[in-house]
């Protein structure tokens, strides 16, 4: 273990303020403005939508404090991939990477490009037959500037953080404050609607507003008095969101009824803001809704596509030579953001966003809960580890994660048990593909990872292909609208 704790060879940079902004900018996105409906329909009344964010917020936050403890033991660029391989063994590391490459990665992409097209055709009054136009343009965008380099990436990340809190606090300020009072909360309301779903559910929805939260603990190492910092920084950045989700929902509340916000589904936002700040000015907020969405879409095809790249340099996952290339200008892996992008707007083509994004928190919840378990494993398998932080109200905090991320993994079995049982089977499948690749790789040195100068700019060719997608997509639009 000593050779794998790096720690001590880590700068600790990162403090109190830090950390929360990272916890807040990373989790606070599109889930604030597309979820609240979603949620409102499972749980069909005012009040259980509001006690099923709180209880979203109060899983997160069980679920980051036991996460950290492993961020700290193993304070290694990977994490998850790093902590499952430390307890469980290669086998299982590898079915996590699996399941975020071909499932949790496009799936989130894929539902977060659903949500920014549906609020561009709603803003721009533009037929549904243009979704697909849409969702290829902005994918295209978001991988020529990935494919230009990290620091442009970053740059649009940050203006994005930005833009973000904008249509935020416009819409939770006025909405509880101009709203017209449709909301009767703690009250028997009378405009609740008929709901069969398991209340697991609404959670689930909620748990995707709330995802980011994991990302802290990878940077657990570089955090200056990690014992101390970390809790406050998951304790108080998620009560933050809670807060601002609470009066996000309770300002869309006082706006709409429950039917009417129900039937406007993701454009909810969108409408309420023109509602307060008329036309034009509602038009501003929902600019701002599709820049923070655009932003989430940005920060996940960074994040995600270098951990498919990650996989790739492992060797045993299919197309590990060209997907662990590094393109030599930009030097970012060009060719695992293509693929991520090609497979997202494929999965956003097939099933709504909704969907998609029920299917990713269910397949990354899978993996958390063991992630839980393993804290537990971790005290057994490695005693004498040092741990400067451990989880406070250990083993309770611990075991609320657990219990919390098995029941919301049985509300999805429960009712969308298809998409339940196909999002298992997609993972296992990485099972055949590892014993495959391991047994082929044993007794050989690999060569992956390689830096490639391409004859014709990856960029070009992004912009270029995309264009002419759009261009093809429009015409079947303008022939289906005619």
């Amino acid at each position: 273990m000593a050779d794998h704790n790096l720690e001590n060879n880590l700068r600790k940079d990162l403090g109190l303020v830090s950390a929360l902004s990272l916890v807040v900018g990373m989790v606070l996105g599109a889930g604030a403005f597309m979820k609240p409906p979603s949620v409102l329909e499972v749980t069909g009344d005012y009040n259980y939508a509001l006690l099923a964010w709180i209880i979203g917020g109060a899983i997160s936050i069980c679920g980051g404090l036991t996460l950290c403890e492993l961020g700290v033991m193993f304070p290694k660029t990977g994490g998850m991939l790093v902590y499952l391989e430390k307890i469980y063994g290669t086998k299982i590391s590898h079915l996590y990477g699996w399941m975020m490459t071909v499932i949790f990665a496009p799936s989130l992409v894929g539902a977060l490009v659903g949500y920014f097209s549906s609020v561009f055709c709603l803003l721009f009054s533009i037929d549904d037959a243009y979704r697909m136009a849409v969702s290829a343009g902005v994918l295209g965008f978001i991988a020529f500037i990935n494919a230009i380099g990290i620091r442009e990436a970053g740059y649009l990340q940050m203006i994005a953080t930005v833009c973000k809190l904008i249509p935020i606090l416009l819409l939770a300020i006025f909405g509880l404050c101009e709203g017209n009072g449709q909301v009767a909360l703690f009250t028997a309301s009378g405009q609740g609607i008929e709901s069969y779903a398991p209340f697991a559910v609404a959670i689930l929805a909620t748990l995707f507003a709330y995802d980011g939260w994991a990302q802290v603990a990878s940077v657990a190492g570089e955090i200056n008095n990690p014992s101390k910092v970390l809790p406050k920084a998951i304790i108080f950045g998620i009560i933050f969101l809670v807060v601002v989700y609470a009066c996000i929902n309770i300002a869309l509340f006082k706006i709409f009824p429950v039917q009417e916000m129900v039937s406007l589904g993701h454009d909810a936002s969108s409408v309420a803001s023109q509602r307060m700040f008329g036309h034009f000015g509602g038009n501003l907020v929902a600019v701002g809704i599709m820049v923070s969405i655009l932003g989430g879409i940005n920060g996940y095809i960074m994040t995600l596509s270098r951990t498919i790249f990650s996989m790739a340099e492992r060797g045993t996952i299919i197309g590990a030579r060209y997907l662990s290339t590094i393109d030599d200008d930009s030097r970012s892996p060009v060719n695992a953001i293509i693929v991520l992008v090609i497979f997202s707007f494929l999965y956003s083509t097939l099933l709504d966003a909704d969907r998609l994004s029920e299917i990713s928190m269910f397949s990354i919840w899978v993996f958390y809960l063991l992630t839980f378990i393993g804290v537990m494993v971790a005290r057994r398998k490695y005693p004498d580890v040092h741990r400067p932080y451990k989880v406070i109200g250990y083993p309770i905090i611990p075991i609320i994660a657990m219990l919390g991320a098995a029941y919301v993994i049985y509300g999805m079995l429960v009712y969308q048990t298809i998409n339940g049982m196909v999002s298992i089977v997609l993972t296992l499948i990485g099972l055949p593909i590892y014993y495959y690749y391991y047994g082929k790789n044993k007794n050989r040195e690999l060569s992956l990872g390689e830096m490639k100068k391409y004859k014709i700019k990856r960029m070009v060719t992004i912009a270029v292909s995309t264009i002419i997608i759009i261009g093809l997509f429009v015409a079947y639009g303008f022939f289906v609208s005619n």
